[in-house]
């Protein structure tokens, strides 16, 4: 399947590098409301791709599954896109602390790392997992971005990565897409970041919370 699905994108694998650049622009910058929100439709827009991609068109003229994951990352998409919509949006941003430091490897990770695993696992191209058209480095990617948020990571930007992540174990057994065991650690690494930093959220002062930086 992922043969199949690679040679019916290309040349996409190299192109979706450029919408992660920006979003990679956007949190070094942090500084706007409409850093946020293009942030999140960023994101809305990669879901939208591997939900249509990915499930509809490949996986689900195999199977019917396809097209109810495939209706779920369209589903998530809409999610960002109308979180993109708030009045104050979350404020994602880089900057030198620990929950940069975790971001940066999640983000690391899903960019590099889980479709290194593919060739370390002795795939070859095309047989092998891309990068941001696969919904395993996209959930990676989103998980990334928002333990990036400030002042604390929110729970409602995670679920959707922490879904699919927790999910994987179906694609582990059924398809054998053995790289997702690496979603699950990144999972509990989320949830863990989240118990440990959302206190911030809930004490931080008004200023931190609605931003009036724009």
């Amino acid at each position: 399947m992922a043969a199949r699905y690679n040679a019916y994108i290309e040349p996409l694998q190299i192109l979706i590098y450029i919408p992660t650049l920006l979003i990679f622009i956007l949190l070094r910058r942090g500084t706007k409301q409409d850093t946020s929100r293009g942030v999140m439709l960023l994101l809305a827009a990669e879901w939208a791709m591997v939900g249509v991609l990915f499930f509809f068109i490949v996986m689900g003229d195999v199977h019917w599954v396809g097209y109810v994951a495939g209706g779920v990352c369209i589903a998530t998409a809409l999610y960002f896109a109308v979180s993109a919509s708030l009045a104050f949006p979350p404020h994602f941003h880089w900057r030198a602390d620990n929950p940069t430091l975790l971001s940066l490897l999640v983000v690391a990770f899903g960019v590099l790392g889980y479709p290194g695993l593919s060739w370390i696992l002795g795939r070859q191209y095309p047989a092998v997992t891309t990068y941001g058209l696969m919904p395993g480095s996209v959930a990676l990617l989103t998980l990334g971005v928002a333990l990036s948020a400030r002042p604390a990571p929110r729970l409602w930007m995670m679920a959707p990565a922490l879904f699919f992540m927790l999910i994987s174990v179906a694609t582990i057994l059924w398809w054998k897409v053995w790289e997702d065991y690496a979603l699950l650690p990144a999972a509990v690494l989320g949830m863990w970041a989240w118990k440990r930093w959302h206190r911030k959220n809930l004490e931080a002062p008004t200023k931190d919370t609605i931003r009036f930086d724009f």
